[in-house]
């Protein structure tokens, strides 16, 4: 008997072994298939996800298959392949719905839980199925409560509430915004507890609490002064914008439309401006002020004609249409006028009874055809920029987690992996506790970057500006962290967004490395822009010494470089720290 199960448990740890050693070969197989998905190239991803699909069933990492089936269900999903991608999500779900996954769950599998519940109600709210999308976001928002970070928890409740939003459920819609905002104070983080302000006025407004909406306003006002971001002012003015047009006030909406228009930045956003100016033409003409419409409708035609190119010349011979007919009416109506009052020695009675009963005519037809034309235009034209939205929307969320992935497997699991090693070798209590603060510090600057800039709506300086900005924030008292920029005969905007987007990862990681690694006091980020030439230098003061052997994050750098033709250099001295210096000629 005692040798029976000796012989059990050598089997089981022979087993266990060889799962251990599989585990790096899927966090590979991940990161490729993530790195193939990000650059477009979504038939290699699939393929090369179901060996990895293949490899974690066989593990029995229960963690590992859930990750690997919701990201190939990403990634069938942006190939419009929806019946797949339903299959992919069923078999996470299996997992993720079982006792023994829920029983003491760890603070990863309840954001992975949350995660997948997340990414299905946003693509049952993509398919109109709204009653589905709501009961998945109310899943994602009952175990992201179970988490011990309150930051995240902020973050989650919000995306929560907007896709409730959008299913028309608005009351709990503004619960969630609440709990977004209540955690976003507790955790100081100014910027998304404006945002849930934001959308609570709105929502409060929406159910008909106006006392509520004017106390949400006031919390808005205060928390005005700490924002910097663009995109979160322009949450607000639109949420102002959408309460005055909701309650028939023109005046306040031309007020607030005037606000976002006059944002610092708004050149760069053209949808904004275009849904900007096509509403406040109406709001201008429902004020009887007809000249600032006609203005207001000019530049609208403008902006859409710069999105739209091929619909430019129709749109311009239409508008000219329209507006040549209209000063025919108006030539047409005084001809008939000056022939009435020539003629009202003969008739003057009888003429100006027919004026006014003519004129009123052609008015109110006049009006009426301008009215329908305006709606018409204004739906098709609204339903156009949806469209836009909904597919930029979903890519941002596809291409976030894609990023918040890698950033799990090339930092988080490290550390965990250097846990067992620790707990499996006897170390002292204090190394392990010292990794395990490592680990959560990473999980929170994984969490705090969840939702950077979208590169559409800023330049590579923006992001890596605000990226800084908020690591300064971060470690504030222990590293002091700089950021430098300059062009000469350049733009920002002419580098590629695929191109920006490697550059900004690589200065994610070699910022990440110095704050992890190196012990450093000081770190030193310049991007100089020079005609098609980018350089790009992260330097610190830290004291470590670059092995034979490359980390995953070095690995990560020069991948990312090759990747856009950059040439990468790192140098260690003594005494001096590490650099690394980026160059690309674009």
């Amino acid at each position: 008997m005692v040798r029976a199960t000796v012989i059990f448990i050598s089997i089981v740890l022979f087993i266990n072994l060889l799962n251990a050693q599989s585990l790096p070969e899927i966090e590979n197989l991940r990161e490729k298939a993530d790195s193939l998905h990000s650059v477009g190239q979504t038939e290699e991803a699939i393929k090369i996800g179901e060996k990895a699909i293949k490899l974690a069933e066989e593990s029995g990492d229960q963690i590992q298959i859930v990750g690997t089936h919701a990201a190939q269900g990403v990634f069938l999903r942006s190939m419009g392949r929806i019946d797949e991608a339903l299959r992919s999500y069923d078999k996470a779900l299996e997992i993720v719905t079982s006792q023994d996954f829920r029983e003491n769950p760890s603070q990863e599998a309840i954001e992975e839980i949350a995660s997948l519940y997340i990414n299905l109600a946003v693509l049952n709210l993509d398919m109109q199925n709204k009653e589905q999308a709501a009961q998945n976001a109310k899943l994602a928002g009952e175990w992201i409560s179970k988490s011990e970070d309150a930051e995240l928890k902020s973050t989650i409740f919000g995306v929560v509430g907007s896709v409730l939003t959008g299913c028309g459920d608005y009351k709990e819609a503004m619960a969630y915004q609440t709990l977004a905002y209540d955690n976003a104070i507790l955790c100081e983080e100014p910027e998304t507890a404006f945002r849930a302000a934001a959308y609570s006025m709105l929502l409060s407004d929406r159910i008909g609490e106006k006392s509520k909406a004017e106390e949400w306003r006031k919390k808005c006002m205060e928390l005005m002064l700490q924002i910097n971001s663009i995109m979160a002012k322009l949450v607000y003015y639109q949420a102002e914008c959408s309460i005055c047009l909701k309650n028939n006030d023109p005046k306040g909406a031309i007020k607030w439309f005037e606000a976002i228009l006059n944002t610092e930045g708004i050149e760069n956003l053209p949808f904004i401006q275009y849904d900007c100016y096509n509403n406040l033409h109406i709001a201008y003409s429902d004020l009887g002020d007809y000249e600032d419409a006609y203005k207001t409708l000019i530049k609208s035609n403008e902006v859409r004609d710069s999105l739209w190119q091929q619909e430019k010349e129709e749109n311009l011979r239409d508008l000219t249409i329209k507006y040549e007919t209209q000063e025919t009416k108006l030539a047409l109506t005084e001809s008939e006028k000056k022939r009435s009052e020539a003629l009202m020695w003969v008739f003057i009675s009888l003429a100006i009874l027919l004026i006014f009963i003519i004129v009123f005519i052609i008015v109110l037809n006049k009006n009426r055809r301008e009215r329908l034309k305006k709606e018409a235009e204004y739906a098709n034209l609204r339903a156009d920029i949806g469209k836009q939205m909904t597919q930029q929307y979903i890519e941002g969320l596809e291409n976030e987690r894609t990023r918040m992935s890698k950033e799990l497997h090339d930092g988080v699991c490290n550390d965990l992996l250097a846990i067992e090693m620790n707990i499996k070798n006897g170390s002292p209590q204090s190394e392990t506790t010292e990794l395990l603060k490592l680990c959560r510090d990473s999980v929170r600057r994984i969490s705090h970057d969840l939702m950077p800039p979208e590169f559409n709506y800023a330049t590579l300086d923006e992001v890596v500006k605000y990226y800084i900005g908020k690591q300064q924030e971060a470690y504030k008292g222990k590293v002091a962290i700089g950021y430098t920029s300059s062009t000469d005969n350049a733009n920002w905007t002419d580098i590629p967004d695929y191109i920006a987007l490697d550059i900004y990862r690589i200065i994610q990681e070699a910022v990440g490395n110095s704050l992890k690694h190196s012990g450093a006091e000081k770190i030193e980020v310049s991007m100089k822009l020079h005609g098609s030439h980018l350089e790009v230098i992260v330097k610190d003061n830290g004291k470590y010494k670059l092995n034979s052997t490359k980390g995953i994050g070095l690995e990560s750098i020069q991948k990312r470089a090759k990747a856009i033709n950059a040439k990468i250099e790192i140098a260690t001295k003594e005494g001096e720290g590490t650099s690394l210096k980026l160059n690309l000629t674009l």
